[in-house]
Parts: structure tokens; sequence; C-alpha cells
């Protein structure tokens, strides 16, 4: 059984405050795990209902609201993008680091950030982000951007 966080080897540049992060689809791949299996325990409860009646794999138009960029991406994804990560609770204080860190990015689709920014984001200070995911162990695959 694979665990959220699993140790795969990372760059040997050493992170830095302004080093940007994000989620490495590759990691999930090697971790042997689904990345958009995992979405739905981050949907809201609406669409978390909805999740087993969609055909699996569905791809949607996205475009991004601030460059009118289209990308076609998976339709659980767009949904948190679009709706989830809207709700007031998609990202709060109580919530663990990790998971708040992950939620960002998939709210934002992925769009590489520093700690300085996800430390806005989360509240939490931007060495204590940059000491978790830089350290010897990869969660939720949210890695260096190589």
């Amino acid at each position: 059984m694979t665990t959220a966080a699993a140790k795969i080897p990372t760059s040997r540049v050493r992170p830095t405050l302004s080093t940007q992060f994000h989620i490495d689809r590759e990691w999930w791949e090697r971790a042997g795990r689904e990345l958009e299996v995992y979405l739905r325990d981050h949907l809201c409860p609406e669409h978390q209902r909805q999740y087993d009646e969609v055909e699996p794999g569905l791809k949607v138009d996205h475009v991004d609201p601030d460059t009118g960029e289209v990308t076609v991406i998976d339709r659980f994804q767009h949904l948190l993008i679009s709706h989830c990560s809207r709700q007031p609770d998609f990202v709060t204080p109580q919530m663990s680091l990790i998971n708040a860190v992950f939620r960002i990015f998939l709210a934002n689709g992925n769009l590489p950030q520093t700690p300085e920014q996800l430390s806005e984001r989360t509240g939490r200070s931007a060495q204590m982000i940059l000491r978790t995911l830089s350290g010897p162990r990869i969660y939720k695959g949210i890695r260096p951007l190589e």
C-alpha cells in the first residue's frame, strides 16, 4: 500500500523562498497512484455525489479567466477550479499545511507558486512551507518546478 508521502529522489539544488513548486503528475505515476481519483476527495459535497455518475476521464475545455488561454482538462479538475475552490471552506487555517497547499494548486490549475506566494494564501510562514516542501519526503507530489 502506498502512502500520501513517498521518498523519491529530488533535484540536487536546494530550494529557496523563491523556488516555484507544483504538483508533479509524473510523481503520481511513478508512485502508482492516479491523481484524478484523488481529486474526488477535494470536491465539494455536491460534486462528490456526481463523481460516480459521470464517465471517467471526461475532458472539457477550460478557459483561464485571466489569460483567456483554453486548455483541455479533466471535468472534475475543471469543477475544482471553477466551483469547489471558491467555497469558503476549501482552504482553512485548521487544515493541514500539505492539504492547504495541495488545494491551492488544485484551485489555480497547478500554476507554480513560491513558498512566499503559498504563505499569503495559507497564512503560514513561508519558511515553514519551504522546510516542509523541501524536506526528504515528497507529499502528494508537491515538488520544486524543474
